[in-house]
């Protein structure tokens, strides 16, 4: 990979009108929109495949606590949050034939695939040589994971200025979301079991997941090649603080971060305890939560174009309202479950949670374009790598610290560790942890990204007025 320094564009010095939005737009190919989607299908895979299953794998398979398998999910995405604004910024600058972005998202899809063979298929050792080798795992993994979709997200904020195609093409990746997580938890349970469970099923899952991540990446990459870049790049670097300052300085970027911290938080400690809770509590075992993740996501999918129909009827926030507060309902719901519960009620959360899911998700990835957007019309400098990258630190400081809390929680609820895939009676102050964790905890956060959003006013009106009085 070579790449160099763009020259410097001050913003006083820009071509006029270079950085003004196009409201009205040209309707992105439609090859260039699945294209673009079907990268998010990869990160699906790996982020859901390793935060849903890594720490069942950890306290089934491998014998090791819950707190140990939250703290070494914790610090593998707080070592990303020095990496992504790095990546980003670098992005930002960078030059090649491959254009700014795809280099990285290149040697991403690559570690990414990597990296789940060393952490599904760990060798034979114990104690503090295990544990030491399932950081390094984690570590490369979050590598990858940065590479990949630090310059991805930015890449989105460079392929159109509309307002409303924005929520087009984000609804591809919201679709291919969906599906992500329909495998990487529907049909990576069914690897699992396919292959006998345990060590081996999960050594077979890894390599079958993490060759499929990778091939997905690279096909977006490749699908979106003649997408549109950005003609004037800021090529200033960067120094914290400047970058820090940047971001302070984007009040809308700041309040729609905040929200997803709050709900990334929620998804981390949901997503991460719903497998204990099907195993432990409700006794349904692998195929209870590939049943449960086909309905919501097959639903998700389905859902996706009303949402974008209702983003431009009641406009963005408003959506986002509404499907959060459907979210923290349906979360709240899991607390009333008991042991026997029928399938029926299952798939109708499911199918609720997969609505609501929809909405919540492809409003937050159109809304983040929007608030790059702001930063250019104040600035007219094209930043969007920053922005994305301080986005996936947000991201995965929501996972890092949901897993950790959750991970502290069971372990001093008294849940007990087991080996080779076998569970154990639990105590009920584990199983009452499981049901918080599931349930209330969850539907608490999403309630408080609600009350976040009625703060957020950024919307098309807005960028227009901003737009008209920078040329």
């Amino acid at each position: 990979m070579t790449s160099q320094t763009a020259s410097v564009i001050p913003a006083s010095e820009a071509p006029p009108r270079a950085n003004a939005p196009d409201h009205a737009g040209t309707r992105l190919p439609l090859w260039q929109c699945w294209g673009f989607g079907v990268g998010s299908f990869g990160i699906a895979l790996l982020l859901n495949t390793v935060t849903i299953f890594f720490p069942t794998f950890m306290t089934t398979v491998l014998g090791q606590s819950a707190a140990l398998a939250g703290l070494l999910l914790t610090l593998s995405k707080l070592y990303d949050a020095v990496a992504d604004v790095g990546i980003g910024s670098i992005s930002d600058r960078t030059k090649s034939r491959w254009g700014r972005r795809r280099p990285y998202m290149l040697a991403g899809a690559a570690i990414s695939g990597l990296s789940f063979l060393l952490i599904f298929i760990p060798p034979d050792w114990t104690g503090a040589s295990l544990t030491a080798w399932m950081l390094i795992g984690l570590i490369v993994y979050s590598t990858g994971y940065s590479l990949f979709s630090v310059p991805y997200i930015a890449m989105a904020g460079e392929m159109t200025d509309s307002y409303h195609e924005r929520t087009r093409l984000m609804s591809f990746r919201a679709f291919f979301i969906a599906l992500g997580q329909v495998v990487s938890a529907a049909g990576t349970a069914a690897l699992v079991a396919w292959f006998g469970g345990g060590t081996g099923g999960y050594a077979m899952m890894g390599a079958i997941i993490g060759a499929t991540l990778t091939i997905s990446m690279i096909v977006s990459i490749w699908m979106t090649k003649d997408a549109r870049q950005a003609q004037h790049v800021a090529s200033h670097t960067f120094t914290r603080t400047e970058a820090a300052k940047a971001i302070l300085a984007n009040k809308p970027f700041i309040l729609l971060m905040t929200i997803k911290l709050a709900q990334y938080m929620a998804i981390a400690i949901i997503t991460t305890t719903k497998l204990l809770f099907l195993l432990n509590v409700l006794k349904l075992g692998y195929g209870g939560l590939a049943q449960l993740t086909l309905v919501q996501n097959l639903v998700s999918a389905a859902t996706v174009p009303l949402w974008v129909i209702a983003a431009r009827k009641i406009g963005k926030r408003t959506a986002y309202l509404l499907s959060t507060a459907l979210l923290a309902m349906v979360y709240a719901s899991w607390y009333f479950a008991e042991p026997g519960i029928a399938m029926s009620e299952v798939w109708l959360r499911g199918a609720i949670n997969g609505v609501a899911a929809a909405g919540t998700t492809l409003m937050s990835i159109s809304m983040l374009p929007d608030v790059m957007e702001y930063d250019r019309i104040r600035t007219g400098l094209r930043r969007e790598g920053l922005f994305s990258g301080f986005y996936t630190i947000i991201e995965k400081l929501g996972f890092a610290l949901g897993a950790g809390l959750i991970g502290l929680l069971l372990s001093m609820a008294g849940y007990i560790p087991s080996f080779a895939g076998k569970l154990v009676t639990q105590p009920q102050s584990a199983i009452d942890a499981l049901y918080y964790g599931s349930s209330l905890i969850p539907a608490g956060l999403a309630v408080l990204s609600c009350c976040l959003m009625l703060a957020y006013s950024l919307d098309d009106r807005k960028l227009k007025a901003m737009a008209a009085g920078a040329r």
